[in-house]
């Protein structure tokens, strides 16, 4: 959905959400870059983007493969040519094995991998695949401080993998091992402490119990935008960091090595473009950006360029502005830029991405993965 040609960002409506292209190709240049010179692979969580075409990108300019949460982005991606794809959240219903087996069935071609925790999985997927006729290979998450999807470290992960080793068509190919809960740890120094001691009884328990050719892990991914520079030392072979690309604000917060309450290895890129639709009295505005349209759930989003102006959610279609009556700059009908304050969901609530590039609308992709929460 490319314009034939470029056309002014004042010729679109609002809101409308965007992507400052510079900034964006800058944070991939960025990250790519990081990987090539730790020697480990960049395979991007496209969570954060939901977009075929920004995956492809990703896999052009040096990324392994991609990963994706859920099994219905896995198809969106598949269905656009990528073919090695990690689905990083397990799954467990028989309508959803018979989906992952179906893949395998439809795409002979493409490594996909499944991201398993319990013996139960384990023999569920191994059933579906003998049914089939494919072998499935999986990723076992392992716990690591979150709380939330993830096998103890121990003797429980050694016997899970010796299970899969036996059954006929399920392959064991290496451990997740994913620390989203530290990603946004508002101190640089205590971040990268926090991440490296949430993972190291993992590599510790690798190295003294995982060490025959059928214990080891061939694959060992992990890693995010916030931590991505934690392991220095540390084996992983993957890293899965998403949001860079785009930053958000939350991520703008959580400190840079250089001591700076500001993150500065990548720059904000994704932007929600909207009206000043009412001005009932001085020193507050309405916008028509809302909760359908900036997600609140790490906080309240960013006007840009406005030090003095709050944002406050006014409801599912409105956003309201705070600034000092003094201020006589905000009128009704004038747009401005509003930076998200979490990337992720902000960008599910939309149907399109507008890449703009010094004020003109350079391209238009289709977000194929939106609501694909299935």
């Amino acid at each position: 959905m490319t314009p034939s040609q470029p056309f002014s960002l004042e010729a679109l409506d609002t809101p409308a959400l965007v992507v400052d292209l510079d900034c964006m190709e800058q944070n991939l240049k960025r990250m790519q870059t990081f990987a090539d010179q730790h020697s480990v692979a960049l395979r991007p969580h496209t969570k954060a983007h939901k977009i075929p075409e920004l995956a492809a990108l990703q896999l052009e300019m040096g990324a392994k493969g991609i990963c994706v949460a859920k099994l219905g982005e896995a198809e969106v991606m598949l269905a656009s040519g990528i073919k090695d794809i990690l689905i990083t959240t397990p799954i467990a219903n028989p309508i959803k094995l018979e989906r992952l087996a179906n893949l395998y069935v439809r795409y002979p071609g493409a490594r996909i991998i499944q991201v398993i925790d319990h013996p139960d999985h384990a023999n569920a997927i191994d059933s579906i695949a003998t049914k089939n006729g494919v072998t499935i290979e999986v990723l076992l998450e392992v716990e690591c401080g979150q709380k939330r999807c993830g096998i103890e470290v121990g003797f429980g992960l050694k016997t899970l993998i010796e299970l899969i080793n036996a059954l006929p068509s399920i392959k064991y190919s290496g451990i997740q091992a994913y620390t989203g809960h530290l990603q946004h740890v508002r101190d640089y120094q205590e971040r990268i402490k926090l991440a490296r001691i949430s993972v190291e009884p993992v590599f510790d328990f690798i190295n003294t119990y995982l060490t025959t050719e059928a214990l080891r892990p061939e694959v060992v991914s992990g890693g995010g935008s916030g931590t991505y520079d934690a392991y220095e030392g540390i084996p992983f072979t993957e890293l899965q960091a998403g949001s860079y690309l785009f930053m958000d604000w939350d991520y703008h917060t959580i400190g840079s090595r250089n001591g700076s309450a500001t993150y500065q290895d990548f720059d904000c890129a994704l932007k929600v473009w909207t009206t000043v639709i009412s001005q009932p009295e001085p020193g507050r505005a309405v916008v028509d950006a809302g909760m359908k349209c900036l997600s609140i759930d790490s906080g309240m989003p960013h006007v840009e360029g406005h030090k003095d102006i709050q944002y406050q959610t006014g409801g599912d279609e409105h956003g309201i502005l705070h600034y000092p009556e003094s201020n006589q700059g905000v009128k009704i009908g004038q747009r401005m830029m509003i930076i998200p304050s979490h990337c992720d969901t902000t960008l599910n609530q939309y149907s399109k991405l507008y890449g703009i590039r010094n004020g003109m609308v350079e391209q238009c992709w289709l977000i194929e993965g939106r609501g694909r929460s299935d």
